[in-house]
């Protein structure tokens, strides 16, 4: 506000210097004085309120400088306050105000000049009759284009922040989807042989049990992980070792993945995680066989196994959906192999 009001009042002085000058080669019916002076810095002034009120500076720059032309002073600068005022209203307000305003503007601006014609159209009234009638249209058109690019540059923010939520809830769900059925299906799987050899092997009984709280653990901090936004380890090995204790005979090739990136190891991780998990499901009784390599800066990962696997087709990220979108999404390549046996194979670049 502090530098609104000294640039009006800097505008307001060089207004009334201006309309001092104008005077001076003007044959005005009336000469200025203090009252036209007044007039003048009090149409400029109005505009240190452009930002807060922006109808205010333009209403009193029409209404004060309607008056200052009506009393006979000379045309002169103060007519500059209502070209700013018309610009300031129609880059802060909608379209359909700014637009009134400037009727109202125009029409007002022209009546107080009608006065001054004397029976005759004179060239410097009839310009300024113009300029009440016309030319206000300029700063209004140029304020009107300012409003809508902002306009449109809020629309397109939010647009971003909508879909920015959109991607990140859907990231979410997919995390907690694929967490929540390995887990899951690794428990169910363990509860199964703990509940058969009960009676029989209690000690084997005793793994089966273990192997459940390890893995609803591991199952509780990946999804924490997913909540609070971190990357949870991609441990291959580890997942792998879980899907042995819910009694799937799995073969591993694993080299470790030296010198791959973190975002490559983790969508070799999920790839992994979401297709023995799919072995888990629908094909407990199968081998499955897991090969995770680097290959010329390219993660290549293949999960197969000696069962038919249903291919489950539901909402984005889930299933086999969701395992192409996370490696398409990555600019990579996923293929899924059937018969004899079932396969999805995968490459990561970096």
């Amino acid at each position: 506000m502090r530098r609104d009001w000294l640039l009006a009042g800097g505008f307001a002085v060089a207004v009334a210097v201006g309309g001092w000058r104008a005077g001076l080669i003007q044959e005005a019916p009336r000469g200025l004085d203090v009252a036209g002076f007044g007039l003048m810095v009090v149409a400029a002034l109005g505009l240190g309120l452009r930002r807060v009120a922006p109808l205010v500076p333009f209403g009193v720059a029409v209404g004060v400088s309607s008056v200052y032309v009506l009393l006979g002073y000379p045309f002169g600068p103060i007519l500059l306050t209502i070209v700013w005022a018309m610009f300031e209203y129609a880059r802060r307000r909608p379209l359909r105000e700014s637009a009134l305003a400037l009727l109202v503007g125009a029409g007002v601006s022209a009546l107080a000049v009608l006065p001054r014609l004397n029976g005759h159209l004179d060239l410097l009234a009839f310009g300024l009759l113009l300029w009440g009638a016309c030319w206000l249209a300029v700063p209004w058109s140029l304020g009107a284009l300012v409003y809508m690019r902002r306009q449109a540059l809020v629309r397109e923010r939010a647009e971003l922040v909508r879909r920015a939520v959109l991607e990140e809830r859907i990231r979410v769900s997919r995390e907690v989807h694929d967490v929540a059925g390995h887990g899951f299906a690794v428990v169910a799987m363990q509860a199964g042989v703990a509940l058969v050899v009960l009676d029989e092997e209690p000690g084997q009984a005793r793994d089966a049990l273990r192997a459940i709280r390890d893995t609803s653990r591991a199952a509780l901090d990946e999804l924490r992980a997913v909540i609070e936004n971190i990357d949870a380890p991609a441990d291959v090995d580890a997942l792998v070792e879980q899907v042995r204790a819910g009694g799937v005979a799995v073969e591993l090739d694993y080299d470790g993945l030296v010198g791959a990136g973190e975002r490559q190891r983790r969508i070799a991780y999920e790839v992994v995680r979401e297709a023995l998990t799919n072995v888990l499901k629908h094909s407990p009784l199968a081998r499955a066989s897991v090969s995770v390599r680097l290959d010329g800066g390219e993660v290549v990962v293949t999960v197969s196994n000696d069962g038919e696997v249903a291919e489950r087709v539901e909402s984005a990220g889930r299933g086999i959906d969701g395992m192409r979108e996370r490696v398409e999404g990555a600019g990579g390549s996923f293929e899924v192999r059937r018969g004899p046996g079932f396969a999805v194979h995968a490459r990561i670049p970096k």
